[in-house]
Order: C-alpha cells, then sequence, then structure tokens
C-alpha cells in the first residue's frame, strides 16, 4: 500500500507563548508529519522567531516552514492560505496554542484509511482552561463528546448543519478540500466549511469519540464561546449562516444530490432569510412565520431570545 503523506497546517499569530509546546506535540507524534506549514497573520509578537528557532534546533528545515503573510487575513483566509500550501494526502488542521496526545495523526490516518468514504475526520477533546477569564465550554458541547472510542456518521438532518466539532479536531482528504474550494467565500471559516461541505457526500463526516487533544480555551481565542444577543452580531452571523447553506445548496444541486437533502437545506436558507428579516426589521409579525421553522433551530430558546430582541426594539 502506497504511504499516505500526511500535512499539519497551523494559523498563527502572536502565539509565542504556546506555540512551543504545540509543535513539541506534532513533532513527536508517534506517525509525525511529513510536512508542517505555518502562516503567520503577521504578529505583533515573535511568533515567527519562535517558530523559525523551533525549526532550526530540530534540523526541520525543508519538511517545516513558516511563511508570514503580506497582510493581517484573518484567522478563516489565514487557514485556507495554510490549506492550499499544503501537499499531503491527509491535512491535519491545528491551533497554535493546544497539546496533542502522541498518537492522534496515527489513530487518525488509521480511520482514514479504513473508510475511504470519509473527507472529514473529526474527534472529541478535553478543555484546557488558562487564565481567569477563560470560558468554560457549554454543557450541551461537553455532552456531545462521550470519549468512549465508537465512531460516528453524521449524516445530514435538520440540525446537523449546526457545527458539531473544532477544527483543531479535524482531517481532510486534499483532494476534497480542493474539490469544495469553489464554494468558499470570503470570511468562511474552514472548520464550517468542512463540517457542512462534507455531509453533503454519503459518509463524508465521521467523528470519533476520543480525547486526542487538549484545547487550550481563553479568552483570546478565535473558538471562544461567545454570545449573539446583539442584533449586529446575530445579523453577521446569520448572514455568513446563511451564504454557507447557499453554498450547500449550490453543491448538493451540482452534485444530483437526492431531492429531500436539496429540500431540507433550502428549508434551512428559508429560515434564515426570514430570522434576519425579524431583527433587522423590528417587525413582531415577522416572528409567526418562524414557528414553523422551529425544529430547525440548532436551539429553541433562540426563537425566544430573538422574539424579545424584536420586542425590546419595537418599543424604542
Amino acid at each position: 500500500m502506497e504511504k499516505v503523506k500526511i500535512s499539519v497546517v497551523i494559523a498563527s499569530y502572536n502565539g509565542a507563548g504556546f506555540l512551543v509546546e504545540q509543535l513539541e506535540s506534532i513533532r513527536t507524534q508517534t506517525m509525525p508529519p511529513d510536512e508542517l506549514v505555518i502562516c503567520d497573520d503577521r504578529s505583533k509578537d515573535d511568533t515567527v522567531q519562535v517558530a523559525e528557532d523551533y525549526i532550526k534546533k530540530h534540523d526541520l528545515e525543508g519538511s517545516w516552514r513558516v511563511t508570514v503573510n503580506e497582510r493581517n487575513m484573518g484567522y478563516a483566509d489565514n487557514f485556507d492560505n495554510a490549506a492550499k500550501q499544503a501537499g499531503g494526502d491527509l491535512i491535519f488542521f491545528s491551533d497554535q496554542d493546544d497539546v496533542w496526545n502522541p498518537d492522534k495523526i496515527e489513530i487518525m490516518t488509521g480511520i482514514m484509511s479504513e473508510h475511504p468514504e470519509c473527507k472529514v475526520l473529526c474527534t472529541d477533546y478535553i478543555p484546557w482552561y488558562t487564565g481567569e477569564n477563560a470560558p468554560q465550554a457549554p454543557k450541551s458541547v461537553m455532552d456531545r463528546m462521550p470519549d468512549n472510542g465508537l465512531l460516528e456518521t453524521v449524516k445530514l438532518k435538520k440540525k446537523s448543519i449546526y457545527i458539531g466539532a473544532l477544527g483543531c479536531c479535524m482531517c481532510v482528504r486534499r483532494e476534497f478540500y480542493t474539490d469544495i474550494s469553489t464554494y468558499r467565500f470570503p470570511g468562511w471559516a474552514q472548520d464550517d466549511r468542512m463540517w457542512k461541505m462534507a455531509q453533503c457526500t454519503d459518509g463524508g463526516c465521521l467523528i470519533l469519540h476520543r480525547n486526542l487533544i487538549k484545547h487550550r480555551i481563553h479568552e483570546n481565542n478565535t473558538s471562544t464561546y461567545g454570545k449573539y444577543h446583539t442584533v449586529s452580531r446575530r445579523v453577521k452571523l446569520f448572514t455568513e449562516m446563511l451564504e454557507a447553506e447557499k453554498q450547500m445548496l449550490r453543491y448538493l444541486e451540482d452534485n444530483k444530490a437526492e431531492k429531500k437533502e436539496i429540500s431540507l437545506i433550502k428549508k434551512h436558507i428559508s429560515m434564515m432569510e426570514k430570522r434576519i428579516s425579524l431583527i433587522k426589521d423590528r417587525k413582531i409579525l415577522k416572528i409567526f412565520p418562524l414557528l414553523r421553522y422551529i425544529p430547525y433551530y440548532e436551539k429553541k430558546k433562540s426563537y425566544l431570545v430573538e422574539l424579545y430582541m424584536t420586542v425590546k426594539r419595537e418599543k424604542r
């Protein structure tokens, strides 16, 4: 059997304080990667120097490399930039401040070899809270990571569209990543895109329920569990979700998917358009047509939150 080439990509930004620990956990894997690509988004600290010094110290020049963006791209576009530079058959996404279990790559590569239908493989993680202001992972998030060793197939359903894994817990087949690149819009995070698009293929999205990384959670990392209880933030989030679902629909139609899958996405699109209209226009009557879409909400309480936001704004 031909050897599978493994790439790891890191989108770095002001990560000098944690980067070495993460690089060490990658270098010492039981199955080390064939290459590691670090794309730095014009850090203001010495992240680039730390990375270059580490690479030189361990004689990794050639297989490990650091590039610096000409401008600050933001984490989503920076990760996409890094992935496009990777030449491996499998691409592993890594945050700059986590620590991987020693056998993470070996375990995930083995599963990808056993399941050729899998396009994106995800795993569970252990939260690693750093700092006094680190937000706590919600109970709902922890409940979906049982760490029981089971392999779950994520099928396209009403609520599966909402991302259920972190990018730092994912690996993707480079061929698939390239295939879905034509459906990407600027700012669409790589993890959300891989999660959504992999479900548009048969058996394409799997989750291995094993904790394979210690995921550092602090007040500054991009995966912070934030709130969207302001109109501007909610509109921005919903607008991005709407565009993502339109791209899912385009992918499904291009690949001649089943009518039920296309119908499901169309209902999601209709729901998101109505939710955006509700909170932008402040028209309370627009809440009632959304009742039929409640099964498509990630959380039912969101309906009540948006009702409250609309009523509150109407009173002003």
